[in-house]
């Protein structure tokens, strides 16, 4: 079917313009566009590209002369195009393919009328594009998670750079997953990004799978040692044969054959997780950072993510921001200096802040001196004269002092770090031990670190922990989550606890994810299951904060896993303090667990970022400890002592103007605000139009437009051949996002979800919706009166980067006349125009547009003349706006770079290059004719 030199346009990015096939692959193969400057890869499957070919009598261009075409051939299929009466043919592959590629009124006059609703869900649709294209928070708007204002800030802010290159390392717990997932979806919606790579730890990797799939509805493929092998039978590389790809780095960066395919591969993102972990040193770095340098120098974007970025060391802290800038950060002394003179500006910030409060308004402070090294830049500001003043006016100065620093010092900076003393909202944890007195049949827990281990699944009930659990539950009215390290296990216990009678319900990686869903449903149902027993890795990425009880059968053996579990129930928007309920064996292993995690790192009670690094200190003495070979516990002592001071280090080392540029309140704010009036604006009346007119089965369940909920299913005489994520039995789609955040077995609904823009392209692509007819019920013309509706659309194609859809996205304008050209238009809005409307037979129709055609083609070339008239103050408008755009960021940035290293005159530069180029584009821009309605007047009934 695809062919190279074939011709092909997105319906996804019309913008693009029309593409050539430059490379074949097995799976996939990529399309030029040299409009846009850009290339795409898709797969064999794909359905969102339309074939495009040119007719008889369409002109084409060669070598700079133009043809008009006399005769179209395709042969194995490519087309060719007779030229000449000379027998002169051009295959596709070789003529410059004219932008408008063919009489677009005569094309849409030559189709059979569609039902009268097509033309206004065509204009619908066509406005709620254009809507979202122009948004400053497109791409931010899908995610099914409750809106964070230090993620939405930090996500906007990366993912709007030319390049996302960050460093993200927030505390345990805030969220750097959905923060990297956030600027993947941003830049993926805004068509910078069409290839990504995530690279995490092995037990991490189904994690990242569930949260880009059930987060943001980006299925991702998992390639790990045992798919690759797999693939390996063919000669195609598995990396370039899927655009989105989890693979674990210890293996992937260990495997030669793999690495080799891996970085052979492009890719416009890479992510990786627990960066921390790419050890370096001057003559030996370790090989997956080496692999990931290697990837870096090559990818436009790369995201580190670590929550203890300096735990090695400031020198291998050093390294891995080299990875995300290695012009910038090439010298370690002169960022050493930085870094001594970015202290200083945090040393004053922190003076500031709590002359932010009313309450420390009247403070004393020596401004001059506390800002003797940036005295002849500030003396002069009015902030800097207001922080002597008192009550709202100094609070006011104090917070644009502290904006003033933060721009001087984080702009442009490639780290960010939120902290959950900055942001709070977090629950209190509260833990309750349980030790058990064991028995003869779990001997062999005294030396495993499963008590089961070694033992048969029928003396499990004998089991001490399981007598207690049983115990416990009976005397609980709340939400319990039992989390324990196998599937087996899981299924076990929750065979038993229905048996013994209670609503329960199991959660591990055995299941089918669709399976898992409805377990985690029936779990946050207020009527459903009062308990959910999981395994580790099924675990992985859900949140049930709903419940704040959570039951360890057992112990991990790392405190990293220990939090993964705790954080399913602490998280923000958690509100109950957390109870965290631990039976262990006495004398057992998993004793000695508890004691480790309890006494030394204190890891049931809060969070620590600094486990890593006390268990590698004490590795051997713990080993033994743990094994039961050395009673010492002075080894607790000592490691709370060093655990605490490790704590100490990283408070006093605690950066607030790092974590005040990494969340800017206000801004934030505002972002939500303009996310929460957009995300869903329209949607409700939309979603009743778009599955009507393809026959698909919708169920509205609740008729608010706020908080609508449908229920959509395939349909036997559906006009779609598939539904993204809707299975065949059929999905709930919610509009409230906290609604659908809650339940898993729901998809979040917004005008970015998957089934919603797959619609619009779809009724973008339907072209007998082009061509509409209706009559008019009036007393007030003569019957027969012929009226005609038109919608031509402004188009300007560019590249991404230049983010002209922010000005001028594709602008659909609609015009109504009668048959001798006077316009009416200005008379009624669209929508209160088509509610006057009825419908006429297709056979009527037809006969209409056979006998009016010829009348038609005049008054339509009138709308076109009118088109043009329409467009130019929209255009003149969207040149005015890009242009300010552009302006005001280039004079912010050039006079921040006075004092801002991380701003470059090269950055400045290429602003300046984007707006003339942008300019230019909208210069160059198209008006299309998209949509005709053709209308009788009759008398009312």
């Amino acid at each position: 079917m695809y062919k190279t030199g074939q011709r092909w346009s997105s319906r996804n990015e019309p913008d693009l313009g029309v593409g050539m096939i430059t490379e074949k692959q097995s799976k996939s193969f990529v399309l030029h566009f040299p409009d846009a400057e850009t290339d795409r890869q898709y797969s064999n499957d794909q359905t969102s590209l339309v074939r495009r070919t040119l007719t008889p009598g369409d002109q084409l261009s060669f070598q700079d002369e133009t043809f008009t075409i006399l005769e179209v051939e395709e042969i194995d299929g490519l087309v060719e195009y007779r030229i000449s009466n000379d027998d002169d043919w051009l295959e596709e592959s070789v003529i410059q393919f004219p932008r408008n590629d063919k009489n677009e009124l005569d094309y849409i006059l030559s189709l059979s009328p569609a039902r009268r609703m097509w033309f206004d869900l065509r204009r619908h649709t066509l406005e709620h594009q254009a809507d979202n294209a122009a948004s400053p928070v497109r791409g931010l708007m899908g995610l099914k998670a409750e809106l964070l204002p230090h993620q939405i800030y930090l996500a906007h802010d990366i993912a709007n750079r030319p390049k996302a290159r960050a460093l993200l390392c927030d505390e345990v717990g805030m969220g750097k997953t959905l923060e990297a997932g956030l600027i993947l979806h941003q830049r993926l919606l805004n068509g910078l990004c069409k290839r990504a790579l995530i690279l995490t730890p092995t037990n991490l990797q189904h994690q990242w799978l569930v949260e880009m799939l059930r987060r943001f509805h980006q299925p991702f493929s998992l390639i790990s040692e045992a798919v690759y092998e797999d693939f390996m039978e063919g000669d195609d590389n598995p990396f370039e044969q899927q655009p989105f790809v989890i693979a674990p780095i210890d293996w992937a960066s260990q495997h030669p054959h793999a690495t080799q395919h891996m970085l052979e591969a492009e890719w416009d993102m890479v992510i990786v997780d627990e960066a921390h972990h790419l050890a370096w040193h001057p003559e030996t770095p370790s090989i997956s950072y080496q692999v990931v340098a290697r990837l870096a120098a090559k990818t436009e974007s790369l995201l580190l993510l670590s929550a203890t970025p300096e735990q090695t060391g400031e020198r291998e802290h050093f390294s891995r921001l080299q990875l995300l800038d290695a012009d910038r950060y090439h010298n370690f002394e002169q960022y050493q200096a930085q870094q001594k003179e970015f202290k200083q500006a945090a040393e004053l910030a922190e003076m500031l802040l709590p002359l932010t409060e009313e309450e420390n308004s009247d403070l004393s402070i020596d401004w001059d001196n506390a800002f003797a090294p940036y005295l002849d830049q500030v003396k002069s500001k009015e902030w800097f004269a207001n922080l002597d003043k008192s009550g709202e006016v100094r609070m006011s100065g104090a917070q644009e002092a502290i904006s003033w620093l933060i721009d001087r010092h984080g702009t442009g900076r490639e780290m960010f770090r939120n902290t959950r003393a900055a942001v709070g909202g977090f629950p209190n944890r509260y833990l309750h031990a349980y030790p058990l007195e064991n028995n003869e049949h779990f001997a062999s827990a005294n030396h495993h670190v499963q008590p089961e281990t070694d033992v048969q699944d029928g003396l499990w009930e004998l089991d001490p922990r399981w007598v207690w659990l049983k115990e416990f539950l009976e005397c609980q009215a709340d939400k319990i989550l039992v989390i324990c390290h196998t599937a087996d296990m899981a299924q076990w216990l929750n065979d038993q606890l229905t048996f013994a009678g209670f609503q329960s319900a199991d959660f591990h990686e055995q299941m089918p994810l669709i399976h898992r869903d409805r377990a985690a449903a029936y779990f946050a149902d207020e009527e459903g299951a009062q308990i959910l027993v999981c395994s580790e890795i099924g675990s992985e990425g859900r949140n049930f904060q709903f419940s704040h009880h959570i039951v360890m059968y057992d112990l991990p053996e790392h405190p990293d896993l220990l939090e993964q579990r705790i954080g399913r129930l602490d998280r923000l928007g958690q509100l109950h303090d957390v109870q965290i309920h631990v039976p262990y064996l006495s004398n057992s292993v998993q004793e000695r667990l508890f004691h480790w995690f309890h006494n030394a790192l204190n890891a049931f009670c809060r969070t620590t970022s600094a486990g890593d690094k006390v268990e590698e200190a004490f590795r051997e003495t713990l080993h033994a400890y743990l094994r039961g070979e050395d009673d010492d516990l002075s080894l607790l002592d000592e490691a709370k002592v060093y655990h605490e001071a490790l704590l100490r280090q990283m408070e006093e080392g605690r950066n607030r103007l790092l974590e005040m540029s990494s969340c800017r309140p206000e801004q934030a704010r505002a972002l939500i605000q303009q996310i929460n009036e957009q995300a869903i604006h329209g949607l409700h009346h939309y979603i009743e139009d778009v599955t009507h007119a393809f026959n698909i089965h919708a169920e509205c369940i609740n008729s608010d437009p706020d908080e609508s909920a449908w229920f959509i299913r395939p349909s036997t005489d559906m006009m779609l051949e598939a539904l993204p994520g809707i299975e065949e039995e059929g999905k709930m789609l919610m509009l409230n996002r906290r609604q659908a955040s809650q339940r898993e077995d729901v998809a979040f609904a917004t005008w970015e979800h998957p089934l919603i823009t797959m619609l619009m392209d779809e009724v973008q692509g339907f072209d007998s919706g082009k061509l509409t007819s209706a009559i008019l019920p009036i007393a007030a013309l003569p019957e027969g009166t012929v009226l005609v509706e038109s919608m031509f659309v402004i188009e300007a194609t560019a590249h991404p980067r230049l983010k002209l859809a922010q000005s001028l996205p594709m602008t659909p304008m609609w015009q109504l006349s009668d048959s001798n050209g006077k316009f009416l238009h200005q008379q009624f809005t669209a929508d209160k125009w088509a509610e006057k409307l009825k419908g006429v037979p297709n056979r009527v129709a037809e006969q209409w547009v056979a006998a009016l055609r010829s009348n038609l083609i005049e008054v339509l070339q009138a709308h076109q003349l009118n088109a043009q008239d329409q467009a130019r103050p929209i255009v003149q408008a969207a040149k005015t706006s890009y242009q300010h755009r552009c302006q005001n960021e280039i004079e912010r940035l050039s006079e921040l770079k006075a004092f801002n290293d991380a701003i470059t005159e090269d950055d400045i530069q290429r602003l300046e290059t984007n707006m003339q180029e942008g300019l230019t584009r909208i210069d160059e821009h198209q008006i299309r004719l998209d949509a005709i309605r053709i209308i009788l007047t009759t008398k009312p009934e």
